[in-house]
């Protein structure tokens, strides 16, 4: 049987803030890639999961949201908070 979700992505997109620095940011990025590597290699999960660089203002997640809409082949996001405090920012995007 033909798999239907297979020319089909889910972005993965993780949210952070400035405030953490750095090094901070590159753990949270090097960490959502693992997440997402490991979503997209289970055999589970039928569709091809793709990671995002890190989102930490309000603009850019909402160009990343308006990005996904016009990707016919991006059926879904994962929405994956680094910490609550970003949450709010994602308002726009959403």
């Amino acid at each position: 049987m033909r798999n239907p979700f297979e020319s089909r992505e889910i972005w993965f997109l993780t949210g952070s803030q400035d405030l953490y620095g750095p090094e901070t940011l590159e753990q949270v990025a090097e960490q959502s890639r693992e997440i997402a590597a490991t979503l997209d290699a289970a055999a589970s999960v039928p569709v091809k999961i793709v990671w995002k660089p890190v989102l930490k203002e309000k603009d850019g997640i909402r160009r990343a949201m308006l990005e996904a809409n016009a990707e016919d082949a991006c059926v879904g996001v994962i929405a994956w908070m680094h910490t609550f405090s970003p949450a709010k920012m994602w308002i726009a995007g959403l």
